[in-house]
């Protein structure tokens, strides 16, 4: 009876096509079963609100952003319900099933993907879940947006400005997923002051690994809610979250300065931050016809009504080595999606569905000039394809996680050096591009960098892990097999392998 309940509710959400229904896990062949057999051996998946399928076609969660790898899960599940999810870890910890969210972002139907870069979102043979229906902005108050796990950075800002607020650190690419983004942090132009998005969080509504529905803060349950956060799927699934909103200004004003001296670039960059003249801040390199590097500061200036903003103030504090730039005036709105060209574009060329190496690093300040010699002398036009290196500062004191790991410096400052790579899809040497990415990561590593959890970087090994979060080590190891026992939680990342 239980069995036929479960067939009912599974294929009343199943539209022509979309697969075959699960009924249960086969424990002798280790396989989902879509047809009834022997008792002893399928063990019947739980009544659901949303569907547990083993799809049609499964393209749209075999692969992530970075397309380097193609693995397939087994079943997906659409939950109709936070309890869906509940039930489906509850069942795949008793049968040892690996889960994972495959956040589903994107700009539309064409282009929904995990944006994961190295597989980390992907499970093989095991349980991909689809936050997207999950995915309702319940209020937005004073301060405070509360929304679901599967709601995207862009629609909440969009829905936030109604009410003339915005969120204090906005991404580039901000059609992702709030929950997706908040377990590897989340990095903006506003992040020098404002932190990441993982610092910008009241609190959370998590499923652990063991089915639990927990909700956390820094007040209750404060070790899952800072393991959770910047913790790269490893200790719960996010499916609600208190973000922070702040007042919104109007307008913008787009600066620009370019540089053919990088140490004057890294010194204006740094000064900038320190000043703090402007709201929000990205530096860039970017290759030149027949060789070298052009350097570009590109700076953000927020304001309302008849102000305007203190562009002398940014001018203040540049070196002569500054040549200015393309200058723009701008709603806020408009702000806000000022990259979607820049993804259109990328689209219409033919370079997003293609393989992308990214590499994300944390520098300290000292350490950015030797490490930037060996990166930007061995990158070339064709490894980088379209897109840049990003160079920013950054200050440790507004990144509040501790899984956020920092690298070693002598002072607050360091950079974030990032590989923002659109090599061309038929580029000929794609294995070579990631054993680049590997001897970047290693040279990194030797002057004290940290890595980002996005990005490409081959063959981490857990000794790599364990150097990776130093003393925080032994107190994750814990809560992984406090919150998470049977291991069954986003497989992909590797860090517990």
């Amino acid at each position: 009876m239980h069995t036929d309940l479960t067939r009912r509710k599974l294929l009343a959400g199943l539209g022509a096509g979309a697969g075959a229904a699960v009924l249960g896990w086969n424990t002798s062949a280790r396989a989902w079963a879509t047809e009834a057999g022997p008792t002893s051996l399928v063990k019947p998946v739980p009544a659901l609100d949303g569907t547990l399928v083993l799809p049609a076609d499964t393209s749209a969660f075999a692969e992530d952003f970075g397309h380097f790898f193609t693995r397939q899960p087994r079943a997906v599940l659409t939950p109709g319900s936070v309890s869906d999810i509940q039930k489906v870890v509850r069942y795949a910890r008793t049968y040892r099933i690996p889960v994972a969210v495959n956040g589903q972002s994107g700009t539309g139907a064409d282009d929904r993907e995990s944006h994961s870069h190295y597989g980390q979102a992907l499970v093989d043979g095991g349980i991909a879940i689809d936050p997207k229906p999950l995915g309702r902005v319940h209020r937005i108050e004073s301060g405070i947006a509360d929304v679901d796990a599967g709601v995207t950075w862009s629609t909440l800002a969009l829905k936030a400005l109604e009410s003339g607020q915005t969120l204090p650190v906005y991404n580039d690419f901000a059609h992702l997923s709030i929950g997706g983004t908040l377990s590897v942090g989340g990095l903006g132009g506003t992040s020098q002051r404002y932190g990441s998005q993982a610092d910008n969080v009241e609190w959370l509504r998590v499923v652990t690994g063991t089915g639990e529905l927990v909700t956390c803060s820094r007040d209750s349950n404060r070790a899952l809610f800072e393991a959770v956060l910047v913790g790269g799927g490893q200790f719960g699934i996010v499916v609600r979250a208190g973000v922070k909103l702040v007042p919104a200004q109007t307008h913008a004003r787009s600066v620009e300065f370019t540089y053919t001296d990088r140490a004057a670039f890294l010194r204006d960059s740094m000064a900038v931050m320190r000043a703090r003249v402007v709201d929000d801040q990205n530096g860039y390199a970017e290759p030149k016809e027949g060789g070298g590097w052009t350097y570009r500061l590109v700076c953000g200036l927020f304001h309302s009504g008849s102000a305007e903003p203190d562009v002398a103030a940014v001018r203040s504090v540049l070196s002569s080595a500054a040549t200015p730039g393309p200058t723009a005036d701008m709603t806020f709105r408009d702000w806000l999606l000022r990259f979607e060209p820049n993804w259109a574009a990328l689209k219409q060329a033919g370079f997003w569905g293609g393989k992308k190496p990214w590499l994300m690093m944390f520098v300290g300040a000292e350490n950015t000039p030797a490490y930037l010699d060996t990166v930007l002398g061995e990158l070339t036009a064709t490894q980088m394809g379209p897109g840049p290196v990003r160079i920013s500062p950054m200050d440790d004191r507004v990144l509040t996680r501790p899984s956020f790991m920092l690298p070693r410096r002598r002072t607050n400052e360091f950079f974030e050096v990032s590989l923002i790579r659109f090599p061309a899809p038929n580029h000929p040497d794609v294995p070579g591009l990631l054993a680049q990415n590997r001897r970047f990561y290693d040279r990194a590593v030797d002057l004290g960098a940290k890595r980002y959890l996005v990005g490409s970087v081959p063959s981490m090994t857990r000794a790599d892990w364990r150097a990776h979060y130093g003393t925080r080590w032994s107190r994750l190891t814990y809560l992984k097999r406090r919150c998470d026992p049977a291991g069954i939680l986003t497989p992909g990342q590797g860090i517990f392998c």
